[in-house]
């Protein structure tokens, strides 16, 4: 396989992993005194040490659920 095909496929992924990781750590920072000291130093730890699966984990099962306002409707 040639250089620039390489290329070609790891830069998008790179590029990928790295936006999500900002988006996951950003998130996190948003909702930082909510949680416990020790299980955000976890999570950083997971997003930026863990590759892809990391992130994807705190996404998937880290993240903390929106509030309702007072205004919004409920759907369900």
């Amino acid at each position: 396989m040639e250089t620039w095909v390489l290329i070609l496929i790891i830069v998008p992924v790179v590029l990928l992993d790295s936006g999500m990781k900002l988006f996951a750590t950003l998130d996190l920072i948003k909702g930082w005194e909510k949680r416990s000291k020790n299980t955000n130093y976890i999570w950083i730890t997971a997003i930026w040490v863990v590759n892809m699966f990391g992130w994807l984990s705190y996404l998937l099962f880290g993240r903390i659920p929106k509030e309702k306002t007072e205004d919004e409707e409920d759907w369900g």
